[in-house]
């Protein structure tokens, strides 16, 4: 019965329905500077619906290992809104900084073409006023660092509860969660060796360069993930936006 349920069939079902509710409430986004969080939650949404499609069209196609990689980015982009969303006090701030981000990330490329001797002083100059113009510092080694200011914030935010969790939600059920959506996807995205076991070649068989062992399981988890995150991605969108309360049910987030 859960084979059935989490489907690549089922799961598109479910990803067409919750799309449909999602557009057909008429959500708008409200002035960036008074509401920050409407930007953080506009462009996630829309980022989760695109990775949601992408992964399973990999699933179609027989690339489920790839798209089980692709899912890590899902489960980062519901840590990062659960983070934001976890105390509403915070939230603006929060979203600020990443927001911010984007911008001063900026400043390690700034930095990489500043360091070409051919670029001309007419171009040096206008790099120095772009870069005042729009606040991005000078130090390159901000991309290194997290957006939010914490170190291992997947970690961290996935065992510290939030509002919206179900009753049953425990630090231990979480810590499960993420073994799944992050560290194992993460084989995928890393291409460490349990990532790289479907192409496995046998002794003095000639090196294909396609798979030879696609992957049920890959396909199963990747369809399990997408049915589990994206709604709950969802759900932290609304309620960042005031839409739904603590107490009131989003969109279910059981597979």
């Amino acid at each position: 019965m859960i084979d059935r349920m989490i489907s690549t069939e089922a799961t598109i079902e479910k990803v067409n329905a919750l799309e449909k509710a999602v557009n057909e409430r008429g959500i708008y986004t409200r002035r960036p500077d008074m509401y920050p969080f409407d930007t953080v939650a506009g462009e996630i949404i829309a980022k989760a619906f695109n990775l949601t499609r992408s992964a399973l069209l990999l699933v179609q196609s027989g690339h489920s290992d790839e798209a089980f990689g692709l899912c890590r980015s899902l489960y980062e982009c519901a840590m990062y809104l659960r983070h934001i969303t976890r105390d509403l006090e915070k939230r603006d701030k929060l979203s600020i900084l990443f927001l911010e981000f984007g911008v001063k990330s900026k400043s390690f490329w700034f930095d990489l073409l500043n360091k070409n001797p051919d670029l001309s002083d007419e171009s040096r100059i206008d790099i120095v006023r772009y870069k005042q113009e729009h606040q991005i510092p000078d130090d390159p080694k901000v991309i290194f660092q997290p957006w939010s200011g914490t170190s291992k914030l997947i970690e961290k935010i996935s065992q510290a509860p939030h509002p919206l969790d179900p009753d049953d939600s425990s630090e231990d059920l979480r810590n499960k969660q993420r073994a799944l959506a992050y560290t194992d996807t993460s084989c995928y995205v890393h291409c460490t060796q349990p990532g790289l076991n479907s192409y496995q070649h046998a002794c003095r068989e000639p090196i294909r360069t396609a798979s030879h062992m696609p992957s049920t399981d890959t396909a199963f988890k990747s369809c399990l993930l997408i049915q589990v995150y994206l709604p709950e991605i969802t759900n932290y969108c609304l309620y960042g936006m005031g839409l739904i309360a603590s107490n009131q049910l989003g969109f279910d987030t059981e597979p």
